[in-house]
């Protein structure tokens, strides 16, 4: 189902916008570990805020272009007389997109893996003072992998309004206000996780909602459950972008 050819132009197009995204995420992430006067702010700035926002922008501008965006400028009819079939496309640009995250999550976890290791940081310091201990690598690789799964499902709707529309304004605009929406309701919710009455209300308005590090830094399973709704979303996002774009007429 994949094409080979495709998801290697898929991966020159987009090199640049994915390398930017992965070196900032990495960087910042390797800052707020590292430096004694960010290490208090790396649940709260950097895992609350960064692994939402940076990945949200990657999305928002790649899912356009894999496949809106080429239908816009008529880039596609060329795609599509190779032949591939538009099942193939859909397939291989979700496949690409998909795994692009996997790897931008794998990389900046393994930077905060190693620099862990050398330079562990307590979890009293992170502001959890009832927690003994430090911050461990178990708890590092869960707090990334619901971060993840969650950026997926936030693709996933992208996708499918890429999907969706022949038109590359509707289908960033969409996805524009989508994810300006996640992430302010985000912001606001973390205002609120700070002490300011109401705001952290807002959580419950977004797909972030169901990122919940504090659960895996209180050593509860709440967040695996949680899980299970953001794959359930991007599977449905997923495949509603597929059928349509299958089955719509397109401007070639």
């Amino acid at each position: 189902m994949l094409n080979v050819p495709l998801l290697k132009q898929s991966i020159r197009s987009n090199a640049v916008m994915w390398g930017s995204m992965t070196g900032v995420m990495t960087l910042l992430c390797i800052q707020f570990s590292m430096l004694d006067m960010t290490r208090s702010m790396l649940f709260t700035i950097f895992y609350g805020m960064m692994t939402t926002i940076l990945p949200g922008i990657y999305v928002l501008v790649t899912a356009n272009k894999l496949i809106a965006s080429q239908v816009d400028r008529g880039s596609m009819a060329y795609v599509l007389s190779a032949p591939i079939k538009r099942s193939t496309v859909t397939v291989t640009q979700a496949f690409f997109l998909v795994n692009s995250l996997i790897l931008m999550f794998g990389i900046q976890t393994a930077a905060h893996l190693l620099v862990n290791s050398s330079k562990p940081i307590s979890l009293a310091t992170l502001g959890y003072t009832m927690l003994p201990g430090d911050l461990t690598g178990k708890m590092i690789l869960q707090v990334n992998i619901s971060a993840l799964m969650v950026c997926i499902a936030l693709s996933a709707v992208c996708f499918m309004f890429s999907g969706i529309f022949s038109s590359s304004k509707y289908a960033i605009g969409l996805s524009g206000t989508f994810i300006g929406v996640n992430i302010l309701a985000n912001m606001l919710a973390m205002f609120g996780s700070l002490g300011v009455s109401g705001l952290d209300k807002f959580k419950y308005l977004t797909i972030v909602s169901f990122y919940d590090y504090q659960s895996v830094l209180f050593a509860k399973n709440d967040w695996i459950e949680k899980m299970i709704f953001p794959v359930l979303i991007a599977l449905a996002a997923f495949t509603l972008g597929h059928v349509v774009f299958k089955k719509k007429d397109l401007p070639l």
